[in-house]
């Protein structure tokens, strides 16, 4: 994807974070349950830059993707380690899905962890994102544990330990 950069959410980005998320999401409609309020709570993805670096993708001056990194010791979902860094809520514009984007906003996590000394990275998602999945464990992700369904579908926890995050970030050049 040419001309992307990724960066720090600002508050002018608001909006166009949760457009996304929820475009996003929309292709899971009729995967979980009482979607109406599922599909409400993503739309407010920008609200996690309260306790996590919000990363976003720009291309062309138009925000096409975000990811959170939840840094060791902020707050998260009990299943993470406190010491651990954490990858919340991936997503990428439909539209502009393959490009890259994704891939460059998981790099931008794993170079916050690596800064923020952490001795692995977490993160759940699901089978039916099968597209973020196939990276993940292309990165060296691996599922370590099952995890409750969120709404009907299963979950799992991946985590790749600091010593793989060099190997997954790619270099410049």
């Amino acid at each position: 994807m040419t001309g992307l950069l990724i960066r720090r959410f600002a508050e002018a980005d608001r909006e166009a974070v949760n457009a996304v998320a929820r475009a996003a999401f929309a292709q899971y409609a009729q995967a979980y349950r009482e979607w109406p309020s599922f599909i409400e709570g993503i739309g407010r993805m920008a609200d996690l830059a309260r306790d996590a670096d919000l990363l976003v993708a720009e291309q062309d001056g138009v925000i096409v993707g975000a990811v959170a990194h939840v840094g060791p010791g902020r707050p998260r979902a009990a299943f993470f380690p406190e010491e651990w860094s954490v990858i919340r809520m991936l997503v990428v514009d439909p539209a502009r899905r393959g490009q890259g984007a994704g891939r460059a906003l998981v790099d931008g996590c794993l170079r916050l962890a690596q800064v923020a000394g952490a001795p692995a990275v977490g993160l759940h998602t699901s089978p039916i994102m099968a597209s973020a999945l196939r990276m993940y464990e292309a990165l060296g992700f691996v599922r370590d544990r099952d995890l409750p369904p969120i709404r009907g579908v299963p979950y799992g926890r991946y985590v790749l330990a600091a010593a793989g995050i060099p190997q997954a970030i790619r270099l410049p050049g």
